[in-house]
């Protein structure tokens, strides 16, 4: 049973991997994009004005991503001098998520062109090694739009050091100081927060997690106003498939081959 735990795993790594590192290419990138429309040269002088993914992604940030279900990529460092208004590092924020909500809705465009070209692809009701190649790319990029919206939901959470409480922060921090002051103040007890909402609390769920809701929504808008076609099931790569019933079970259906006709 574990084996079939450890099969399912590794095919959601195969197809899930290219998606994450081009979100977190993109996200870091637009980043050092939007900092150096500033003025500011640290990005560039660092080597992170790049869609090289060597130069944007953390390998022990994507290990944590693709094991325990959330990680990081390496993030990109600004000159406040350069970046010194509030709304300027706001957008500076906000940048990095809604690149990943464009490319999702980019690649879901591309998922309804080969859907088009090749209809018989959404007979492939689930990712397997065992696919023709365009089965392989329809699955890519189902899992590419998939990964990129939980990276666009995850970084907008309202906590530091997420995009989303750089966004509140630039907007608001000028007029409602305490808040944040707050939050700074008990970042600690937060983390912890978080690594129970994402880490436990899914397991006393059933392996249910909080974000996958946002998520699941999110693909169904994008699937149903920018792709074609019933919404296919979706997946993260996550360690709990290697032990959860659930996973295992799935396993052995993951690996029989779509119906080309």
């Amino acid at each position: 049973m574990l084996g079939s735990g450890v099969e399912f795993y590794l095919v959601l790594i195969i197809f899930a991997i290219p998606g994450i590192a081009l979100g977190f290419t993109v996200h870091e990138y637009c980043h050092a994009a939007v900092a150096t429309s500033y003025g500011d040269p640290l990005p560039r002088r660092q080597g992170r004005l790049s869609l090289n993914p060597a130069a944007q992604i953390d390998p022990f940030g994507l290990l944590l991503l693709i094991t325990v279900g959330f990680g990081f990529a390496r993030p990109v460092m600004y000159n406040a001098i350069y970046v010194r208004r509030g709304r300027q590092r706001a957008w500076l924020a906000a940048s990095g998520p809604l690149s990943n909500l464009v490319l999702a809705a980019a690649l879901g465009f591309v998922a309804k062109l080969v859907i088009i070209t090749n209809p018989w692809v959404q007979t492939c009701s689930n990712p397997s090694f065992d696919l023709p190649l365009m089965g392989f790319i329809y699955w890519f990029l189902v899992e590419a739009v998939y990964v990129n919206l939980v990276l666009f939901i995850f970084n907008l959470l309202p906590i530091p050091p997420l995009d989303g409480f750089g966004v509140a922060e630039g907007l608001f921090r000028g007029r409602h100081p305490l808040p944040f002051q707050w939050v700074e103040l008990h970042r600690t007890g937060i983390y912890v927060a978080l690594l129970l909402l994402v880490l436990v609390l899914p397991q006393l769920l059933g392996g249910f997690s909080p974000l996958s809701v946002p998520a699941g929504l999110a693909f169904n808008w994008i699937w149903t106003h920018v792709s074609t076609g019933a919404a296919p099931p979706i997946y993260f790569p996550n360690l709990a498939y290697l032990f959860v019933q659930g996973g295992s079970g799935l396993a052995t259906y993951l690996l029989h081959p779509c119906l080309v006709t």
